[in-house]
């Protein structure tokens, strides 16, 4: 059988060993796959997340397009209980789009983010460094007010940090894939992916950190529309 030949990377910053662990056994298919056909198993080397060379981690090499890796994510969807996207992954929202729709309507970073739970690489996103003092954050695919200016932190996670989420914009689901128990937050009108939630980790009195995919929302300079309100989404 291939073998996974690890190192030991730098002590990595909360919400990255997911992305890591995916990618990890997304390379360990690939190998084992070929190595059906070929009867070779190479050892795989878990790489370095160093590179900026692509906002998101699907892609596995720099030339590699984020369309690539859906037909392993989906099969690897049945074997370990990855999240392939799609209807059947989606909670019961207001806002309802056949996956042909939205296709159509978002990009295919945007997709993969926000209907196949895909995940930025940390650092890279458009707003993860950007801390307006006014002004409001929608979510990308339907305009649904989620975050409000001031909820906005600096974290130092590598993805932006929202402590609060307007009342009713933003729902939860227990994520239990990979082996690991997270919080995951979805826009509240059409179940949009943004990230997850982590708690008690004392960086503001919420005690609160939405980790939330750039690429998944959107910044409005204007005022936010009357009437909302702030809470805590667990």
């Amino acid at each position: 059988l291939p073998c996974i030949a690890w190192y030991r990377p730098p002590a990595p910053r909360s919400g990255h060993h997911s992305f890591i662990l995916e990618e990890v056994v997304v390379r360990f298919m690939r190998v084992s796959l070929r190595g059906v056909t070929s009867g070779v198993g190479p050892s795989i080397r878990v790489p370095r997340h160093s590179s900026r060379s692509s906002r998101l981690s699907p892609p596995l090499n720099r030339n590699s397009s984020v369309t690539a890796i859906r037909p392993l994510r989906t099969l690897l969807g049945g074997l370990f209980g990855l999240g392939a996207g799609g209807d059947a992954n989606m909670p019961d929202v207001p806002l309802k789009k056949t996956e042909s729709e939205w296709k159509e309507l978002l990009s295919s970073e945007e997709y993969y983010v926000l209907r196949q739970k895909g995940t930025e690489r940390p650092g890279v996103g458009e707003y993860d460094s950007f801390y307006p003092t006014e002004g409001y954050f929608t979510c990308r695919a339907c305009d649904n007010p989620l975050y409000s200016a001031e909820s906005k932190f600096k974290s130092g996670c590598g993805w932006p940090a929202f402590d609060k989420c307007y009342k009713g914009g933003v729902i939860t689901e227990v994520d239990s894939t990979m082996g690991m128990r997270r919080v995951e937050i979805m826009c509240g009108n059409c179940g949009g992916h943004l990230g997850h939630v982590f708690e008690n980790e004392g960086f503001t009195p919420t005690m609160e950190r939405h980790c939330v995919n750039s690429i998944s929302v959107k910044y409005n300079a204007g005022e936010p529309p009357s009437g909302l309100e702030e809470a805590k989404a667990v």
